[in-house]
């Protein structure tokens, strides 16, 4: 009785352990000149919201701006991984250019569009998507899962819009797939099949797929090829292509276009910041990690 209780009392806190591990902050695991590259990158950093001062400086303020902490755990995560100083630096550079509050605004028709998350966020996020776009197939999924279920639930929405590349075989015949799943009223589950499927895409199983997820296969069939549906599919990439589209995918946020990085980590990052910025959350204590 005592060897199991001790066993088990071993693997609680193995687990807690390895749970703290998993969330110490990112600067915690540098040391040597590695730890000297991102302090340095502290020093050369300025916000692009928030605080005037350098990162450094604006990270010793009692009341420390949120985007300064998250500034220094980005620049920490690809310190880790082993970026170099050029390599940060582009990168921070294409987050300023993504997230800097006045940037211009795209104009974006969301009306009728596949929503996923919270329709009343204020923070909204458009995906321009292609179904033979190999990114797509990993993003959208992603996003769908972070605004439905993960860390964004209740904090963002996302909206799908179509924009097939003519340079991908089947990109218009699954843009339609997508627009005819839309006007059935199944969108998102055909579409994270279809993402799922990416690997064995033949234009023959669209129906099949439809049926997998509910959609009346006759009905799936007839919207395939309605006029409607294709004028609906030619206005959202006319659209995409006036907002400066060319590839996919392409992110909006809040209308600003998203230059940065396309992983979880940095996604949920990102939009979490501009969840903050909405609702004013632009500083905390020092000591708050």
């Amino acid at each position: 009785m005592c060897r199991q209780s001790t066993l088990a009392l071993l693997t609680v806190i193995g687990v807690m352990l390895a749970a703290a591990s998993a969330a110490a902050a990112p600067c915690d695991r540098l040391s040597g000149d590695r730890r000297a590259l991102a302090e340095k990158l502290f020093r050369a950093t300025f916000p692009y919201d928030c605080c005037d001062e350098t990162l450094d400086r604006c990270l010793k303020q009692k009341s420390v701006c949120r985007l300064a902490r998250r500034l220094r755990d980005d620049i920490c995560r690809r310190v880790v991984r082993g970026d170099d100083e050029k390599k940060v630096k582009a990168a921070l550079d294409r987050r300023a250019r993504s997230m800097t509050p006045t940037t211009k605004r795209a104009g974006i028709d969301l009306a009728g569009a596949a929503a996923a998350g919270d329709p009343k966020s204020k923070v909204v996020v458009v995906a321009y998507a292609c179904a033979r776009c190999p990114f797509c197939s990993k993003v959208v999924p992603e996003l769908h899962h972070l605004v439905t279920a993960g860390g964004l639930k209740g904090k963002a929405v996302l909206y799908f819009k179509p924009f097939p590349i003519s340079g991908h075989a089947g990109s218009a015949e699954g843009g339609m797939a997508f627009v005819a799943a839309q006007r059935l009223g199944r969108f998102w589950p055909y579409a994270l099949k279809l993402y799922a499927e990416y690997d064995r895409f033949a234009v023959a199983k669209l129906p099949e797929w439809a049926a997998a997820v509910g959609i009346d296969r006759a009905a799936f069939g007839k919207e395939l090829s309605s006029a409607e549906g294709r004028k609906r599919l030619v206005e959202s990439k006319k659209e995409g292509l006036r907002n400066g589209v060319e590839a996919t995918p392409t992110l909006f946020i809040n209308g600003r276009r998203y230059h940065g990085d396309l992983d979880r980590e940095t996604l949920l990052d990102v939009l979490d910041e501009e969840a903050d910025r909405v609702e004013k959350r632009t500083h905390c204590e020092a000591g708050f990690r």
